[in-house]
């Protein structure tokens, strides 16, 4: 019985996190791993076919490597840009501003 509730469970995150591909604001990595844990649970078939998936086995593997270099840059570059437009564009306090870029230096030092 625990099995069948396993599968569906992983099935609906799945579901979720599919819908996170494509869609701003829904979380992808969190869903697939826990679709990966509860498949891996229940069965093992269903967890060898999410990890040799194109789609969703990139994702699984990428918690395993990590980001590559380049993509970490272009991961800081990206948040710095909306951390500069947000803290001087959008906040007219000064005080704002000074924690907004703290937060991108939190933000930078927590990607590295």
């Amino acid at each position: 019985m625990l099995k069948y509730i396993y599968i569906t469970t992983g099935s609906i995150s799945l579901s979720l996190g599919i819908l996170g591909i494509v869609t701003p604001g829904i979380p992808t990595t969190p869903f697939l791993l826990l679709t990966a844990y509860l498949y891996a649970k229940s069965s093992p078939r269903l967890y060898q076919k999410l990890i040799d998936h194109k789609v969703t086995g990139k994702y699984i593997k990428r918690v395993n490597t990590g980001l590559s270099v380049k993509a970490r840059i272009i991961s800081i570059a990206i948040m710095w840009c909306m951390v500069c437009f947000t803290a001087f564009v959008i906040f007219g306090n000064e005080t704002m501003r000074y924690v907004m870029l703290g937060l991108g230096g939190i933000g930078t030092i927590a990607q590295l």
